[in-house]
């Protein structure tokens, strides 16, 4: 029987994974202090993604407008997975419990096996490895096609950090503005671009954007601790920068999602999927690897 947590301590880093809570990060600590925001109270026995300390997002992140594309012979008609909304969103892993591969003192790894039904027609595998080193936390998280059908795919980790006294800071090269329902519509290069590279506080910030040209770093700092993201993608075992992350900074919330993604979302019935970072899937994976590196502020 999978237990609601599986627990790691190791080199000052204190994590826990809530594994039928769509394999969600219930917390993650470094030397006592907060690297994630830690699950709301309930939210892991009420197996609440939402309210956790971060969530994984496949086999597609982001949003499928009103659930419908179409790719090779299959047409979906995906419907929506969250209250409110009118378009599927996040994949199906982050609503989804999943199953213990293997644990050790410094990683744990789980799998999500998924035959194929109307939240995703595709047969897939999907796995967690969460690994506590020496100066940093890595997280893979990877899907591999298990259908004789090819089908597109796009990863991310949906992190919370904490956003009272928090400075974020990264390079990238424009943004996609939005319309409507968080939907990118079109490149920009605003100034809240150029003000991220230097670093904004936190509490200043309503986005829901995503950033094309990121240079695979970002850095958000507190107080007295900070973090430092990176994150690498592999399709098959070909290695490929990340260069597209999303950023979401709700006015009031008292949280915001820093997330690196393989492809812009609402992607898949874009003229060039591919272009957007979109992976077609046959029998290869695609992998996302995320790093969390942590760092005192003097």
């Amino acid at each position: 029987m999978t237990p609601e947590l599986l627990t790691l301590s190791a080199y000052g880093f204190d994590l826990s994974i809530a594994p039928l809570a769509g394999g969600g990060i219930a917390r993650l600590d470094w030397q006592g202090r907060p690297i994630l925001r830690p699950a709301l109270p309930g939210a892991v026995e009420a197996r609440d993604p939402l309210g956790l300390a971060s969530f994984p997002m496949t086999p597609y992140a982001s949003r499928i407008v009103d659930g419908k594309f179409s790719w090779g012979d299959v047409s979906t008609h995906i419907p929506p997975n969250m209250a409110g909304g009118a378009h599927p969103l996040h994949g199906i892993g982050w609503r989804t419990p999943w199953s213990i591969a293997s644990q050790d003192e410094t990683s744990i790894e789980i799998i999500l096996v998924h035959a194929g039904d109307t939240n995703w027609p595709w047969a897939f595998e999907s796995s967690q490895r969460f690994t506590l080193k020496q100066d940093h936390v890595e997280i893979a998280l990877s899907v591999k096609n298990r259908d004789p059908r090819p089908f597109p795919s796009s990863l991310g980790p949906h992190p919370y950090f904490l956003s009272e006294d928090a400075e974020i800071q990264f390079d990238a090269a424009q943004l996609w503005e939005i319309s409507g329902e968080a939907l990118p519509s079109h490149l920009a290069r605003p100034p809240v671009v150029d003000n991220l590279a230097a670093g904004v506080t936190a509490t200043r910030l309503d986005l829901d954007h995503c950033f094309e040209g990121w240079n695979g770093r970002a850095r958000i700092k507190w107080q007295d601790h900070g973090v430092e993201i990176g994150a690498l993608v592999l399709v098959g075992d070909t290695p490929c920068p990340c260069t597209r992350l999303q950023l979401y900074t709700p006015p009031n919330a008292g949280f915001f999602c820093l997330e690196p993604v393989t492809a812009r979302g609402v992607s898949f019935t874009a003229a060039d999927p591919y272009e957007l970072g979109v992976v077609e899937l046959v029998d290869q994976s695609l992998t996302i690897i995320t790093t969390l590196t942590p760092f005192a502020v003097s």
